[in-house]
């Protein structure tokens, strides 16, 4: 069964036409190249919500911190493409990707700017609750 790291790359690569998984977005790896992508990491979520009486989760809450990157000096890009993905994600509502249901996918706060890498590339991120049905 896919993941929602998984799903939320299938996702976007379906959405976006400038974004493709293993170009230019990456799951779990941000590469050294191209120097402007985007990386989808998983982290830590909320507590799954089960059923009363029972064992069984009814909904997983992870949660995912998308990183994207731009050329050396380039603050603005970064910064508008981090905004452009958080508004993407943040429509999702009951989507089927890589057979994942995802029930919803919210902001759980504003940007972040992470500073630049070793080649002066600025980093932006921002994280995102999701719901998955299971």
């Amino acid at each position: 069964m896919a993941t929602v790291l998984e799903a939320l790359g299938a996702y976007i690569d379906s959405n976006r036409g400038d974004l493709t998984i293993g170009t230019n977005l990456f799951l779990s790896k941000m590469p050294d190249t191209p120097d402007t992508c985007v990386c989808i990491y998983e982290t830590q979520g909320s507590a799954p919500v089960m059923t009363f009486g029972s064992t069984a989760i009814e909904l997983d809450r992870p949660n995912v911190q998308i990183s994207v990157r731009a050329a050396r000096d380039d603050y603005a890009s970064a910064r508008d493409l981090a905004q452009a993905l958080r508004t993407l994600v943040a429509g999702i509502v009951n989507v089927s990707s890589s057979g994942v249901l995802i029930m919803r996918a919210e902001p759980t706060g504003t940007f972040y700017p992470l500073g630049v890498d070793q080649l002066e590339r600025p980093r932006v991120v921002f994280n995102m609750d999701c719901h998955v049905g299971v």
